[in-house]
């Protein structure tokens, strides 16, 4: 469960984060008092997310499937979009009604000033389906609309439909999100953006590298399978095609 929740927030702080150019963004999420620092690469609809040495994920919204490359196996996990649908299922049927319309939701000003990173930001608060949320902006960070828009997309693509009730437009967003903290069912996440570069990636980043071997799961996919890079599993290796 707490990896679906993981899932969640991730997935929530990254529609803020997108791009229609190639981008590398970074940034440290806290949660249960661990603190990980996240690189996601953007290109063409893709998103891969290196949260450890140990594994990346790489999310398709063309296609719905995500990659998790586990490197010290050499070996990669498919989720396909019907997982994808029935993890999402999972995390709505946990938080139960949702009711509200993320179009119809307005931020709320809290009044606070900080300077975040070197960001000087305002506050703003909004619930959003049984999800508390407050994120930092900075309005005058340069193209921002770009860089909210182009993960939401991610979010909206093949297998993510049941996560659209808990994301808010990109529209609605007055600056450029700097740290946002999510809370939802007695957790707290806090994402904060360290660096924006954009840049010209390679294909070969969202690609399976050569040599990787393909793990099939034993059992039918279970709501504690993500795909952020902690995949949990019983796996069997099988060459890859």
């Amino acid at each position: 469960m707490k990896r679906l929740l993981f899932l969640a927030c991730t997935v929530l702080a990254l529609t803020a984060m997108g791009a229609r150019a190639d981008y590398i963004v970074t940034q440290t999420v806290e949660n249960a008092g661990q603190t990980q620092k996240i690189t996601l690469k953007l290109k063409d609809g893709k998103c891969r997310v290196d949260a450890t040495e140990q594994s990346s994920a790489i999310m398709d919204s063309n296609t719905g499937e995500t990659v998790v490359l586990i490197h010290p196996q050499k070996a990669f996990i498919k989720i396909s979009k019907e997982q994808m649908v029935a993890q999402a299922k999972a995390m709505k049927d946990m938080l139960g009604n949702q009711a509200d319309n993320p179009a119809a939701v307005e931020l709320k000003p809290t009044g606070k000033q900080e300077t975040i990173n070197g960001y000087e930001t305002e506050e703003y608060t909004y619930d959003l389906n049984g999800i508390h949320n407050t994120v930092a902006v900075d309005k005058d960070f340069k193209n921002y609309q770009q860089l909210v828009t182009a993960l939401y997309n991610v979010q909206n693509g093949p297998g993510m439909e049941a996560f659209r009730p808990l994301a808010l437009p990109p529209d609605k967003f007055p600056g450029m999100p700097i740290r946002t903290t999510v809370e939802v069912m007695g957790q707290k996440v806090v994402t904060t953006l360290d660096s924006v570069q954009e840049t010209t990636l390679s294909d070969a980043d969202f690609a399976i590298p050569d040599g990787y071997k393909e793990l099939q799961m034993n059992a039918a996919p279970s709501a504690t399978l993500s795909p952020s890079p902690s995949p949990s599993a019983q796996l069997s290796p099988t060459p890859q095609k």
